[in-house]
C-alpha cells in the first residue's frame, strides 16, 4: 500500500500589515462598483466606523516600523495576547468571525487508533444523550445551553486534534 501524503498545510504567517491591506482591498472589491472612487468610499466607511481617518487606515498597512503610535490594531492585539497570556481574547474574535479559536497543539503521547477513535465515538453519544435528556421538557434553559456550549467546545476540540494527528500521519501504520 502507498504512503500516504504528509501534512500539506501551508504554515506560512502572513504580516499584520498585509492581511489589513488584503482585506482592505477585498473589502473595496466588494462594493458595487469596483473602481477607485467606490473603493476610496468603502475605506472612508471602514474608517469612520472604526473612530480612525482614512490616513491611519492607509497606515496601517505599511510594515509597522515598531512604534507604538502607528502600531496597527492587529499588532496590539497580538500584544495584548502576548502580555495576558488569555486565548479567550482569540475565542472572542473567532465568535465575532463566526468560529471557535482552537490552538494546534501537538499531542506529546497520541492515543492508538483505535482508542482514539473509539473515545470520540464515546464523547459525542454522551453529548446526544444529554441533548436528548435536555430536550424531554420541550425547552432548553440558559444554563443548559452554557452547558450545551461547553461540552460541545470541549468535543470539538478533542475532534480537532484527532484530525490533526490523522493529517501529520500519527496513525498512518498499522497497530497491533
Amino acid at each position: 500500500m502507498p504512503a500516504k501524503a504528509k501534512n500539506l498545510r501551508h504554515k506560512h504567517i502572513k504580516e499584520s500589515h498585509q492581511v489589513i491591506q488584503e482585506a482592505l482591498l477585498q473589502a473595496g472589491k466588494k462594493s458595487a462598483h469596483s473602481s477607485a472612487s467606490s473603493q476610496l468610499q468603502v475605506h472612508r466607511s471602514i474608517a469612520q466606523a472604526l473612530g480612525v481617518s482614512t490616513s491611519m487606515l492607509y497606515k496601517w498597512r505599511e510594515p509597522n516600523p515598531r512604534s507604538k503610535t502607528q502600531s496597527n490594531p492587529l499588532d496590539r492585539v497580538a500584544t495584548l495576547i502576548t502580555q495576558t497570556g488569555d486565548e479567550r481574547i482569540l475565542d472572542w474574535l473567532a465568535q465575532k468571525a463566526g468560529g471557535h479559536f482552537q490552538r494546534e497543539e501537538a499531542q506529546a503521547n497520541p492515543d492508538k487508533l483505535p482508542t482514539a477513535s473509539h473515545t470520540l465515538v464515546k464523547e459525542y453519544s454522551l453529548l446526544i444523550a444529554r441533548i436528548v435528556s435536555m430536550v424531554e421538557d420541550h425547552q432548553v434553559t440558559p444554563d443548559e445551553s452554557q452547558e450545551l456550549r461547553e461540552r460541545w467546545d470541549e468535543i470539538r476540540k478533542k475532534t480537532e486534534s484527532f484530525v490533526r494527528a490523522c493529517e501529520k500521519g500519527t496513525y498512518g501504520t498499522l497497530e497491533k
